[in-house]
């Protein structure tokens, strides 16, 4: 009997942990996802074609993440790298190829290809030059609009300056590495200090990337091949090149969230919606 009692004992005691273990459990409540919660400051520095592309997809950034601060400078794609290699930026801008000196412990993120456009003054009335002929008239070996099919007036011709990976891009591609040496040589600092320039020259000719293209702007075909994106990917306008974001070893978690989000499908859709090609 009395070893019955003990057994019934131990028997109510377990019953009561279970129960007082029952009675304590709750359902688990639900935690906010710890991207709601960003918060803090990304700074960007490089391109001055990549900035305005890079503020577009910051703005549909801030829709998500609106308590992230994003501070896009620009400078150039030189300064973009160089302040990535310092650590003084988290994200740096360039629209050109980095070399390999550049390219050392930089991570290259292309997120849009840019096409360049040749552009003249939209009464200009030509449509197209060749290659070629692009070539001699920023080497000064063509001078004058008349040996194109324009008319008898001297050719403005506007590039960037040497900062610029515009200017890097045409350069290579156009130049062959060589520098401009036309009579009548002017130099825009930004993108739309080019557009500007052309716009208002009856007789000026210049470049920019494919989202920079403005009213009053008439662009030109080259080799026959008009700047657009499908004959930028089937490769019959040669006139292209990367818009990359760069990040390095000190660059913050937070620069990655931001490179993350344009990459991805939301990201794309802000390149597309403002005219560029995307980098994937």
């Amino acid at each position: 009997m009395k070893h019955l009692k003990h057994c019934l004992c131990w028997m109510l005691i377990l019953m009561l942990a279970l129960l007082s273990a029952c009675g304590s459990s709750a359902p688990a409540t639900p935690t906010s996802s710890a991207d709601d919660d960003l918060s803090g400051q990304i700074t960007f520095a490089g391109s001055t074609t990549v900035q305005p592309l890079a503020a577009k997809v910051g703005e549909r950034f801030n829709e998500r993440y609106p308590d992230v601060e994003l501070e896009i400078a620009a400078g150039g794609s030189e300064v973009g790298i160089n302040a990535v290699q310092d650590g003084t930026v988290d994200i740096g801008m360039a629209s050109r190829t980095l070399t390999p000196e550049e390219a050392e412990g930089i991570i290259v993120h292309q997120f849009a290809v840019d096409v360049l456009a040749v552009v003249v003054n939209e009464e200009m009335p030509i449509d197209g030059l060749t290659m070629a002929e692009l070539r001699a008239i920023y080497l000064g070996e063509i001078i004058n609009w008349s040996a194109v099919g324009g008319p008898d007036q001297p050719i403005i011709v506007v590039m960037r300056g040497e900062n610029s990976g515009t200017r890097g891009a045409f350069d290579k591609i156009v130049l062959d590495k060589q520098a401009p040496t036309a009579p009548n040589l002017e130099t825009a600092v930004t993108a739309g200090d080019m557009a500007a320039m052309v716009r208002d020259d009856p007789h000026a000719i210049g470049y920019v990337g494919f989202g920079n293209i403005e009213a009053g702007l008439k662009t030109l075909a080259i080799d026959g091949a008009a700047p657009s994106e499908e004959n930028a990917r089937n490769g019959s306008y040669q006139l292209t090149r990367p818009l990359q974001f760069l990040t390095g070893p000190l660059t913050r978690p937070l620069g990655q969230t931001f490179i993350d989000f344009a990459l991805g499908e939301e990201g794309q859709q802000v390149v597309i919606e403002n005219g560029w090609v995307p980098g994937n």
